[in-house]
């Protein structure tokens, strides 16, 4: 048996750079929408910090979706 420790290296490198991404994109997202909401309740308008905070997680919520293509292989 021959394991190719090059791509197994390959394939941990991606996963973690891929869950890094990942959860900066939510944090950030949700941090931006919660203080959106807090600047709403004291009086002002966060309408472009909570839209910047929903795209975020859009995107990272896109991130999932092509995770999930990537694995099922019905969708190719």
């Amino acid at each position: 048996m021959h394991v190719d420790w090059a791509a197994l290296a390959i394939v941990a490198v991606v996963s973690i750079a891929a869950s890094v991404i990942f959860t900066i994109l939510l944090a950030s997202g949700i941090r931006l929408v919660s203080a959106a909401k807090i600047k709403s309740n004291e009086g002002g308008s966060g309408i472009a910090t909570v839209s910047l905070g929903y795209v975020l997680i859009g995107i990272a919520a896109l991130l999932v979706l092509f995770g999930i293509y990537l694995i099922v292989p019905q969708f190719h």
